[in-house]
Parts: structure tokens; sequence; C-alpha cells
């Protein structure tokens, strides 16, 4: 008996050795960021967030700037020149725009050159400044 007692003790305590010696299971965190397609993955989602996204989102706003552009509208291009426009067909790419106040002057652009939509209180405030800047001049 006392040779069976030592036994299942030596048995008991090499069984305690091999479980303190078994590294722990690792957890699927882990498992998940030691896939070598994890920084990939995590890459391609960053540029998307950063580029795509942003680029699509710009896109989108130009596209109904475009669609809302209306007769009588002031519009710089992206050359830099102020003007109102004259006509904007729905169907065509070309957009006719007076760029002087007597409305001789018309020029005719692409939609796609047109920069921004001048809403009216930007158009008052570039008005009175050029009026506040002639009378300094003279």
């Amino acid at each position: 008996m006392l040779h069976d007692d030592f036994v299942v003790t030596a048995i008991s305590q090499m069984s305690l050795l091999a479980q303190a010696d078994a590294a722990p299971a690792p957890s699927t965190f882990v498992k998940i960021l030691e896939n070598p397609l994890t920084p990939l993955v995590g890459l391609f989602f960053l540029f998307y967030f950063i580029f795509i996204l942003p680029e699509r989102r710009r896109k989108s706003e130009e596209a109904k700037m475009m669609s809302s552009l209306k007769k009588n509208d002031r519009v710089v291009t992206i050359g830099g020149i102020h003007g109102t426009v004259v006509a904007a067909p729905q169907d065509s790419n070309v957009v006719t725009i007076r760029i002087d106040e007597s409305g001789t002057t018309r020029v005719k652009v692409n939609r796609s050159a047109i920069a921004t939509i001048v809403s009216d209180k930007e158009a008052q405030q570039t008005t009175s400044k050029e009026i506040g800047s002639d009378t300094k001049d003279k």
C-alpha cells in the first residue's frame, strides 16, 4: 500500500508540474492579431476612411451644386472669374456667364470649371468691399 500511495502522489505531482509548464491557450484577440492579413485589412480600412470616403462626399456635394445651378446665380470659376449665370441648360455641359455689369461681356465655361456658387451675403460683402476700395482710391 505504501508503494501505491507513492505512485499516486508521484503521478499527481507530475500532472501538476505539466499543467504549470503548459502555456495558457491564447485568447481569440491574440489569434486575430497573429494573423498576417490583419495589418493589411487594417490599412485598407484606414485608407478607405481617410481618402476614399471624403472624396466621395466631396464629389456628391459638387454634383449637387452643379445640378442646382440656375440663371442669375453668382458664381466663381476655378480661374477666379466672378460672374452671373445667364444660361445653364440642364442637358448641356456648357454654362454662359456674364462677367460685367452692363451685360455685354459673356463667357461660356464648362460646368466643371465653376468652383463655387456665391451666396447673396457673400456677394454683398464683396460688392461693399469693392465700393469701399473705389472711394478710398479717389
